[in-house]
């Protein structure tokens, strides 16, 4: 037999022992001779006391602490606002079609939005990128974040809508919003009607 076909066959065997090999040990089976070594396992005595047979003493009940609000920014008055509009879009959104929940949420959600306008400060002549950075950054801390969750999820409620508000703010709104809602109401219609 050629040298080299006993060559290449010495190769393909311990290429083949090799592979047999690995795939053995990567299959966890344990090779020959070698034990793992088994971990000393000591139990200690526990104290008997007679307190585990007495009744345990009575908890007294805690009031409950109401969830804190995420924060603001720091200034009050905008602060004040945000709570504000919180609240009482959580309240329409829970209390959907209800007149008065829905007049409180319109005033304060304007209310939110006029302070917002009026920090980005756009005239007729437009606004100022700078202005706009700053307030995009002021108005966006955790709690203006859960704020217009709580708008937008008034809004899916479909009945209040964008038209609700005062014109020269429904921009604002919208962008609060961002598009969320429809403009058609899912509540019956009353007959009071707001003039504007």
């Amino acid at each position: 037999m050629p040298e080299y076909v006993r060559f290449a066959a010495l190769a393909g065997c311990l290429f083949v022992m090799s592979y047999a090999g690995v795939a053995w040990v990567r299959a966890g089976t344990p090779l020959l001779g070698v034990s793992p070594a088994q971990p000393q396992i000591q139990v200690a005595a526990l104290p008997v006391s007679t307190s585990l047979l007495a009744p345990a003493p009575v908890a007294q009940p805690r009031p409950v602490q109401p969830a804190a609000l995420p924060s603001g920014d720091g200034d009050p008055q905008r602060d004040q606002l945000r709570r504000a509009a919180l609240q009482a879009s959580t309240a329409y959104a829970l209390t959907p079609c209800d007149e008065a929940a829905k007049a409180v949420m319109i005033e304060a959600v304007s209310s939110y939005a006029t302070a917002w306008a009026d920090m980005m400060g756009c005239g007729p002549d437009g606004c100022d990128y700078r202005k706009i950075n700053l307030t995009a950054a002021t108005f966006s801390t955790p709690l203006d974040i859960q704020l217009r969750e709580a708008i937008g999820a008034a809004f899916d409620k479909r009945g209040v809508s964008i038209d609700d508000f005062p014109s020269p703010l429904r921009i604002n709104v919208a962008m609060l919003v961002r598009g969320r809602g429809a403009p058609a109401t899912g509540c019956p219609q009353s007959s009071v009607q707001v003039l504007r």
